[in-house]
């Protein structure tokens, strides 16, 4: 089955929704079939809209969609992520005139800088070259893009600001596992112990995502988790164990 507007190949992203979308043009031509239990994990879909959403945000995220089909990239973090910067920056990425007369340029730049903050280093060529467009003109934008996500230096990639342990969880957890649900999981033990266990956020991280590995009989190493992390094993395991104890104190009240 092909686009009914250009006949172009039709690409199902994975989404909340999982529309069935045009490869060529972006045309959203229905919805595929989800499981329940795909769309239980994840509290919030960034590349998701819902029916008040403008038709200029609407065409931005069907746009990345049909990019990140086409580059064969993982929804999380990568999508999602460019996902949340478009809804972060729309005032100004939505006001440039480059950008809206040449979104999958702009998109294109914007998935090189998430890919570059992730570490994936991927050439900005290949990029243009798998989705057919002006490698010079994307380089431009990215450095323009650059520029204006870091206006209010609220871009992922500043590491300085990063405030909370789940930020540093969101980034570093997905170097080591592809499963959301465990990802999810040590989310929910960050948000549990909050307010009762404090320090280094990205210590904090590494600690609750190694008790959830151990919890589950998971085999990986406290080294390896601090690699990922950029801490030292000694410090995965002692936060581990801090965030073991409380979990256990818990467990013993009920």
């Amino acid at each position: 089955m092909n686009c009914p507007e250009c006949d172009g190949a039709l690409v199902s992203p994975r989404g909340l929704k999982g529309e069935i979308v045009c490869s060529r043009c972006g045309l959203v031509v229905g919805r595929a079939q989800t499981t329940q239990d795909f769309t239980q994990w994840m509290p919030k879909w960034f590349s998701n809209w819902n029916e008040d959403a403008s038709e200029t945000l609407r065409e931005w995220l069907t746009t990345l969609r049909t990019v990140s089909c086409q580059l064969s990239l993982p929804d999380f973090p990568y999508r999602e992520e460019a996902a949340r910067i478009i809804r972060l920056k729309s005032k100004m990425l939505f006001r440039s005139q480059r950008f809206g007369k040449n979104k999958r340029e702009a998109i294109a730049a914007l998935v090189h800088l998430i890919l570059k903050e992730y570490n994936k280093m991927r050439p900005l060529k290949e990029i243009c070259q798998e989705l057919s467009v002006d490698p010079s003109l994307v380089t431009k934008y990215a450095w323009t893009m650059q520029k204006i996500i870091e206006s209010d230096k609220t871009f992922l990639a500043m590491d300085n600001l990063r405030k909370t342990a789940k930020d540093y969880l969101r980034k570093y957890g997905w170097k080591l596992t592809s499963n959301p649900r465990l990802i999810q999981r040590a989310e929910q033990v960050l948000t549990s112990i909050r307010n009762e266990v404090g320090g280094n956020p990205i210590s904090l991280a590494a600690g609750a995502f190694y008790f959830v590995f151990k919890s589950r009989d998971i085999r990986i190493s406290k080294e390896e988790i601090g690699e990922a992390f950029h801490i030292s094993g000694r410090t995965v395991y002692s936060n581990e164990r801090r965030i073991s104890k409380l979990m256990s104190t818990r467990a013993l009240k009920t």
